[in-house]
C-alpha cells in the first residue's frame, strides 16, 4: 500500500484559464428553461503532483492526467454532482492508471471519491479509493461558450498495488 500526503490537481479544463472551446478542452452547453439548470461535457487536462517520503528523502512526482467529466449544475439551487473518468500517464508513458472519481456539492465547491480501477506498466492492478475535494468554476460567456477553472485535492491519497 502507499500513501502520498498530499497529491494536488493543479489546472482543470485546459491550461490556467482556457475557454472551453479552445483545442486543449471543450464543452457544450445546455440550458433548460429557466432553471438554470446545465449539462457540461468536457474534458478536464492537468498536471498531479504528488509527494511522499521515502525513508529521510521526500519524493516529488508529476503526471498527466486526462478526464472526459460530466457537469450537473443548477445555479439556482446552488448545486452540482460532477463524474468523470481518468487517465492517469506517469514516467514519460511508462506507467498508466486509470480511475474514476464522483463528487457533489455547491457550485464552487465538490467532494467525493476518487477510485483507482486498474492500470498498466507499473500502476497494473491498481485500485484503491479515497476522498477528495475539487473546485471548477464555470463562466457562460458568449452565448455557448464559456471557460473553466479548477483544482482538485487529495489530502492522503491512497492506493494499492498488488
Amino acid at each position: 500500500m502507499r500513501i502520498a500526503s498530499c497529491f494536488l490537481f493543479v489546472t482543470v479544463l485546459g491550461g490556467s484559464v482556457a475557454a472551453i472551446h479552445d483545442s486543449i478542452a471543450y464543452a457544450k452547453t445546455v440550458e433548460a428553461g429557466d432553471s438554470r439548470e446545465q449539462v457540461v461535457n468536457g474534458i478536464v487536462k492537468g498536471v498531479l503532483i504528488s509527494r511522499h517520503k521515502d525513508g529521510a528523502k521526500m519524493i516529488v512526482h508529476s503526471s498527466r492526467l486526462t478526464c472526459p467529466i460530466r457537469v450537473n449544475l443548477n445555479r439556482n439551487k446552488d448545486y452540482q454532482a460532477i463524474e468523470g473518468l481518468c487517465t492517469v500517464v506517469a514516467h514519460e508513458g511508462k506507467d498508466v492508471g486509470y480511475a474514476h472519481w464522483k463528487c457533489t456539492g455547491n457550485v464552487k465547491e465538490c467532494t467525493g471519491e476518487f477510485t483507482f480501477t486498474g492500470g498498466t506498466g507499473g500502476f497494473n492492478g491498481m485500485s484503491g479509493a479515497t476522498p477528495f475535494q475539487t473546485s471548477i468554476v464555470f463562466e457562460l460567456q458568449d452565448g455557448k461558450n464559456g471557460q473553466a477553472i479548477g483544482y482538485a485535492v487529495w489530502p492522503n491519497l491512497t492506493y494499492t498495488l498488488p
